[in-house]
C-alpha cells in the first residue's frame, strides 16, 4: 500500500469488500493495476476458508470501484470512503 505509485493524495479512494458465498472468487489480481493500493483475500482465523476479498482502490465514484470485483460471486459488496490513514471522520 505504501508504494502505491498514484501517491497518498488526490482523487477518491475507497475500501471495497466482497463479502464470501460458496466458491473462492477474485483471487488473481486484477490486471489493471493502476488505481489499486492493495489487494487480497479475506480468510477465516485459521487461515483455512475464504470468505471474501478486500481491496482499496482509487477510483471515480463507489460504483466504478465496486467493478473492481465480479459482482455474482459475492453475498454482497460494501464500498467504504477511505483515505490512508483509516476511513475519513
Amino acid at each position: 500500500m505504501w508504494d502505491f505509485p498514484g501517491g497518498r493524495t488526490g482523487g477518491n479512494r475507497y475500501l471495497v469488500l466482497g463479502l464470501g458465498a460458496g466458491q473462492d472468487a477474485d483471487l488473481a489480481v486484477p490486471p489493471d493495476r493502476d488505481d489499486l493500493i492493495a489487494y487480497g483475500p479475506l480468510l477465516s482465523d485459521d487461515g483455512a476458508t475464504w470468505l471474501g476479498t478486500a481491496a482499496l482502490v482509487r477510483a471515480p465514484d463507489p460504483d466504478k470501484a465496486r467493478a473492481v470485483l465480479t459482482p455474482d460471486r459475492y453475498a454482497d459488496i460494501e464500498v467504504h470512503n477511505w483515505r490512508f490513514g483509516g476511513r475519513p471522520s
